[in-house]
């Protein structure tokens, strides 16, 4: 804004040559152009924050599971030459009040036109979404015979990891490592117990689609949805459905607190995210959780 006093300190810092903005009757200025775009992009689980300098920050209104639409993001980062759209990476988990992305409009203001051209286009609607956790009720297995100190490791460390998305164990049952014991203490479990999610902790990795936990959920008409995990560790992860239950064969690293392969699956079932062979085969880019460093040079 162009006054007095603005004047009077330009002629005091010596300042000679001045850089003008000059806005066309259809333009609409920085700030209430990246709160209308970042309201359109945004689902009723998020919210804008007051744009400063062109920039609209989104925050999570609850804890939940942020959904990045990758595609459409990409689709309006390359149209939109002078908008610049960021985000957390999809399938994070965030907390209520956390920020989760932005929406920077570069210039001083865009044409209403241009404005228009995106929110009347639905393919850029709902780009950033949450997910809340949709599990209710999770039910734990043990085929592992008599070893007391591992199965309290397992269920504590199973525990920790549900605790985060406001659930718990339910139900706990244990059996020896048959397929004619296993395949009914599951269907015994999954019968009177009204669960959602089911958990198997076998006393031996799951070694093909024929061991002793897939057949258990085949002798049980199951879906074995992937045998294995393209994640280190979590290889061994074996994710199923028995009706409208799902089922993950735990692997051995699950024993760990520190984050694998494991964790992936867990959350998105756990938060309602549909997860089918193409999902499973993208978590390879990213599902390397080891950090090594070969001393040897080569």
């Amino acid at each position: 804004i162009v006054n007095k006093q603005s004047i009077q300190w330009i002629i005091k810092s010596n300042v000679t040559n001045i850089y003008v903005f000059i806005k066309n009757k259809d333009d609409v200025d920085e700030n209430k152009a990246a709160k209308i775009i970042a309201n359109h992009i945004s689902t009723k689980d998020l919210y804008v924050d007051k744009p400063i300098n062109g920039r609209a920050d989104i925050y999570s209104k609850k804890n939940g599971m942020l959904i990045i639409e990758k595609n459409k993001l990409i689709k309006v980062n390359k149209r939109f030459d002078d908008l610049a759209i960021c985000s957390l990476k999809s399938f994070s988990l965030v907390k209520v009040g956390q920020l989760v992305g932005n929406v920077k409009v570069l210039p001083y203001a865009l044409s209403i036109k241009k404005i228009s051209s995106l929110i009347n286009d639905i393919s850029y609607k709902s780009i950033f979404s949450l997910k809340t956790t949709q599990i209710k009720r999770v039910a734990l297995i043990f085929s592992v015979g008599n070893n007391n100190l591992k199965k309290s490791k397992i269920k504590s460390a199973l525990e920790t990891r549900l605790k985060l998305f406001g659930l718990k164990v339910n139900t706990v049952k244990e059996t020896s490592h048959t397929t004619e014991t296993l395949s009914y203490i599951i269907n015994k479990v999954i019968n009177e117990n009204n669960i959602d999610l089911l958990l198997i902790y076998g006393s031996t990795s799951i070694a093909d689609k024929n061991d002793v936990i897939p057949y258990s959920i085949k002798i049980l008409k199951g879906k074995i949805i992937s045998f294995g995990l393209p994640a280190d560790p979590g290889n061994l992860a074996l994710l199923a459905s028995i009706g409208k239950v799902k089922v993950i064969g735990v692997p051995g690293c699950a024993s760990s607190p520190k984050r694998n392969g494991f964790d992936i699956i867990l959350e998105r079932l756990c938060f309602g995210v549909n997860i089918d062979t193409n999902v499973i085969a993208e978590i390879g880019e990213s599902g390397l959780f080891k950090n090594l460093i070969k001393k040897k040079h080569f």
